[in-house]
């Protein structure tokens, strides 16, 4: 469902997201080079500006620059051009007509503190046959419903964020909240993924300031490397520019991906899926009786 309202929501134009991403840590400024107090002369504000402006272009035509820095649009499109391109990738006022959904209960026992059931269902494997069976059925049988949504909910309801504990208990989705008590035996680790990942993200960060400096001295040739240098040699800064990239691609997907699925993230839902989906269901019990496809 995430990805269905992300479809019919977000705009059609297309975008690299690693080259997105490198643009955006770029911003950041961890691989900007320290200045040397050495070659500042802070009593001449011209030679400061001079000196900036000389460490910018160094640093554009440096070899070790990283190939995964994005370069600005070398041209804005017309006023004519952007205003097609708006309205040609507005989300449409209604949804056509979407394959209908077969709902197939399923869960993925996980963790030492679940296998007992994981021993259980060994043995009553009947039950995921019955299940895959009569959802098989349901398929060759293309017997469909509208799908079972409250006419009241709130379709802002963002992805982002988490739903407020009450007192009383929820009220029921219908069709969004198949197989939601399966969201219990997620591991319990789980809940302290963000925080664990802020824990890395630390680690990492604290130590990347030296290999920085390790792969800067050896590149420019203002040290000699060490015998553990020459039997490993150590990341360079594109390597270590690279490898950023991949930590934190890994780092922000992850997180992404809790956000979706965690037991306190509603569904995402859009109204205009009412009208546009529909459930696979059993077939009516008068054989004479006509299938709604």
């Amino acid at each position: 469902m995430y990805g269905l309202k992300r479809g019919w929501t977000a705009g059609v134009e297309k975008a690299d997201a690693d080259e997105q991403l490198a643009h955006m840590l770029d911003e950041d400024n961890v691989f900007d080079e320290p200045e040397d107090p050495r070659f500042v002369n802070y009593d001449n504000e011209e030679n400061n500006a001079s000196s900036s402006t000389t460490m910018q272009l160094a640093k554009q035509a440096s070899p070790v620059f990283s190939p995964l820095q994005m370069r600005p649009p070398t041209s804005t499109p017309s006023s004519q051009s952007t205003t097609t391109y708006t309205s040609a990738t507005s989300p449409p006022a209604t949804v056509t007509p979407l394959p209908p959904l077969l709902l197939v209960p399923f869960t993925n026992y996980i963790g030492i503190k679940q296998i007992p059931l994981m021993i259980w269902g060994f043995f009553n494997q009947r039950h995921k046959v019955r299940a895959g069976s009569e959802a098989g059925y349901r398929l060759v049988m293309n017997t469909t419903r509208p799908i079972d949504v409250p006419e009241v909910f709130d379709e802002d309801e963002q992805i982002s964020g988490t739903q407020e504990e009450h007192d009383k208990p929820a009220p029921s989705l219908g069709d969004l909240d198949f197989d939601k008590d399966a969201e219990g035996y997620y591991k319990k680790s789980l809940a302290s993924l963000e925080e664990d990942i802020d824990g890395l993200r630390k680690k990492y960060y604290e130590a990347l300031p030296a290999k920085l400096a390790t792969a800067r001295e050896l590149a420019r040739g203002t040290r000699e490397p060490t015998k553990a240098e020459y039997e490993n040699p150590p990341p360079t800064e594109v390597e270590l520019r690279a490898e950023r990239l991949k930590k934190e691609k890994r780092w922000r997907n992850d997180v992404e991906g809790w956000e979706m699925i965690k037991p306190s993230q509603k569904v995402p839902w859009d109204n205009r899926f009412k009208h546009a989906l529909r459930i696979f269901d059993d077939p009516p019990q008068d054989e004479g009786s006509e299938t709604t496809s």
